[in-house]
């Protein structure tokens, strides 16, 4: 009896012993799922010597404020101020996941501080969600990342919420991009949708203008690539629909307006196309980065541009749209290793259709119809102590040629011509702890 009461206590450890081996094998070679987070705290201090037209508290600085002149002559803008934010503070999670359809997968979630609008500053707001499929000679991303008009890896290396702006466009969309491989080639089709940054028009900012068309935004993307060069170009289209329908006041033989109002659905849109040639060069501890963008109607991505919208004189049913555009190059030269890091942005925008004529009764949607050009040069030095704390200081000058409304009551038209230059000097410093 001890015999076999003996050999079913050896048999049964035996197993329980192989049926745990069993479990640990079996964990070991279960697909892996990895989780990195990263993320930094930068608070950014910043003076200006006058008004400027901005977003985010001021922090966002697109160009100097226009002259706004008091009773005596004085100019009410030239003001200067100051302010403090940390709201770029930002968190973002790496997620690795095991192998799917012969891809390798991975995932990314980042927030900030800044809000989707400058009601909702200190409030968490989406920047990246995305999956990334990655096979051996092609790739494709799912959701929110960078606008096809952002080259990622070709992006200013200031330090203020601003990135260039507006020379270099600055948003984010969500996207399905697919890209090819061929050897050091990469040619890229991207179909995106908007929503934090919206097209304008007659509501406003909205999203609905792109959803009306019932086509996304359209790019496409040619990347030559080296251990030291990038290079490419993109060509950029999106089809907008700004109104499903127009009111039309009609008026008796006396003048005296017919009630009710009439209301005729219609479906006129506008399209707007822009082309852009990028490149990055490292030469030892340096980098030289440019971006070049010549298009219509850019104001979602913070350059400027838009759309004018005119009542049809053979169809009172319609409106006609006509694009305005701009012209932008920036440069970018700056030290990439060492404890002290200088560096120099310097940014040129022009309005391609200052001086053009205007119908009075228009709408104008966009930015800076009243600039002939704006252009920036910004010096800058990083201080990295350590890996994980840096300190920077620049320095911002901005300067944006205004133009005077001219209105020709013969015509019922009017055109902008140059008037005054104003500039604004942007002094800041910043503390960075990164994780």
């Amino acid at each position: 009896m001890i015999r076999h009461l003996s050999a079913i206590a050896i048999f049964s450890a035996v197993a329980v012993a192989s049926m745990a081996q069993d479990a640990t094998n079996a964990e070991e070679s279960a697909p892996k799922w990895t989780y990195k987070m990263s993320g930094f705290v930068d608070p950014q201090f910043w003076m200006d010597t006058r008004e400027v037209v901005s977003a985010r508290e001021e922090q966002m600085l697109f160009y100097p404020a226009p002259k706004k002149l008091d009773s005596d002559g004085n100019d009410i803008n030239a003001q200067p101020s100051n302010n403090a934010l940390a709201i770029t503070a930002r968190i973002g999670l790496k997620i690795g996941a095991p192998d799917a359809l012969n891809a390798k997968i991975s995932g990314y979630l980042e927030g900030d501080f800044t809000g989707a609008t400058n009601d909702g500053i200190n409030m968490l707001r989406l920047r990246h969600a995305y999956i990334n499929m990655r096979w051996e000679k092609s790739n494709l991303l799912l959701g929110q990342y960078w606008h096809p008009m952002v080259a990622h890896e070709v992006m200013p290396g200031t330090r203020p919420l601003n990135m260039g702006i507006p020379f270099h466009p600055y948003s984010r969309y969500v996207q399905a991009r697919y890209t090819q491989y061929f050897g050091g080639l990469e040619l890229s089709g991207i179909a995106a949708f908007q929503l934090d940054n919206k097209a304008v028009g007659p509501d406003g900012g909205s999203t609905a203008y792109l959803r009306n068309s019932c086509i996304p935004e359209l790019n496409a993307q040619l990347c030559y690539r080296t251990d030291n060069l990038l290079l490419g170009a993109m060509f950029n289209y999106v089809l907008l629909q700004p109104r499903t329908y127009i009111d039309v006041q009609f008026y008796d033989y006396t003048g005296t307006p017919v009630e009710p109002v009439n209301r005729f659905k219609t479906d006129t849109k506008i399209g707007s196309t822009a082309v852009s040639v990028f490149g990055k060069l490292n030469i030892s501890e340096l980098s030289f980065r440019f971006q070049g963008i010549y298009g219509d109607n850019l104001t979602e991505q913070g350059l400027m541009g838009g759309y004018i919208e005119t009542k049809s004189i053979t169809d009172y049913k319609k409106y006609e749209y006509s694009n305005f555009g701009t012209t932008t190059f920036w440069v970018d030269l700056g030290r990439t290793k060492g404890v002290c890091r200088p560096g120099l942005f310097a940014g040129y925008g022009r309005n391609n259709n200052f001086g053009d004529d205007i119908d009075v009764a228009s709408n104008v949607y966009g930015r800076g119809i009243d600039i002939e050009y704006v252009w920036r040069v910004q010096p800058r030095v990083g201080f990295y102590p350590t890996d994980y704390l840096n300190f920077f200081g620049e320095v911002e000058y901005t300067n944006a040629a205004y133009g005077k409304r001219v209105t020709d009551n013969t015509n019922g038209k009017y055109h902008y011509e140059s008037d005054y230059n104003v500039g604004n000097y942007r002094f800041i410093v910043a503390a960075v702890l990164n994780f």
